[in-house]
This record gives structure tokens, C-alpha cells and sequence, in this order.
């Protein structure tokens, strides 16, 4: 089988309390200026914790999306997403956060994750292949 490129970005979350039991991060891409699907494109992963109180993810992100309706395919759009908590016994939100990706364009490596508040990101890109 041929390889498939990623364009991958770690999310991070810092337990702000003791009594964090869980953590998921909801997300999704879209076209530039385009209001996200949630139902029908909401990717869901748990965050581990790594260490401390520090929970990350790597997110495998496309490479490129087709902008309808020219068909043609985007190295530019954005990722929308926010952290689903499950403390003592109860389920909160975070507000929703988007940024622009940009694949053509690495991200330098964020500074030190356990400095930044809650949340961090960092992108990386690298070439997952099957077997």
C-alpha cells in the first residue's frame, strides 16, 4: 500500500483541578469562512495524561481540502475544536476554539506546555504509511 501524509498538530490540556477524571477534545476542519458541520464531522478523541497534570493528543489532520464547488484543493483552512471535561461526576465545555492551519507552512515547536495556561498547541508534520 502507498503512504498517506498527515499534517499532524498536538493539543494539549492541563488539569486544572484534582478531581479531572476525563478528557476528550472534539473537533473538526473546514473551508475558510465556512460554519462547521458537528453532526455529520465531529471527530472525538481522549486525552491522556503524559504526565503530571498534563494531558496531549496528536490530532492527524488532512494534508489538503477540496473547496467546493471548483473542486480544487486547499494547504489553507481551519480547525475548530473544544475540550469536553468530565470532573467529579459532571460534564463541562470549553468555549470553542478555531485557528487557521496552514500545511505549506510548519509550526515551530511550542514553548514549554506546563508555562502556557490550559491549553497549547504544537504542529509537526510527518508521513504516517501503511502496511
Amino acid at each position: 500500500m502507498s503512504s498517506s501524509a498527515y499534517y499532524a498538530v498536538e493539543k494539549s490540556f492541563h488539569d486544572y483541578a484534582d478531581d479531572i477524571e476525563a478528557v476528550n477534545i472534539h473537533y473538526v476542519t473546514t473551508l475558510i469562512g465556512a460554519v462547521p458541520d458537528w453532526e455529520h464531522y465531529r471527530c472525538t478523541r481522549f486525552m491522556p495524561i503524559l504526565r503530571g497534570r498534563l494531558r496531549s493528543k496528536v490530532l492527524k489532520l488532512p494534508r489538503e481540502i477540496i473547496e467546493a464547488p471548483d473542486g480544487m484543493r486547499s494547504a489553507r483552512y481551519l480547525l475548530h475544536h473544544y475540550f469536553e471535561i468530565f470532573q467529579g461526576g459532571d460534564r463541562y465545555y470549553t468555549p470553542l476554539f478555531t485557528e487557521e492551519i496552514d500545511t505549506d507552512f510548519p509550526m515551530p515547536p511550542a514553548a514549554n506546555s506546563e508555562a502556557q495556561e490550559s491549553v497549547t498547541r504544537r504542529a509537526l508534520s510527518f508521513e504516517e504509511s501503511s502496511s
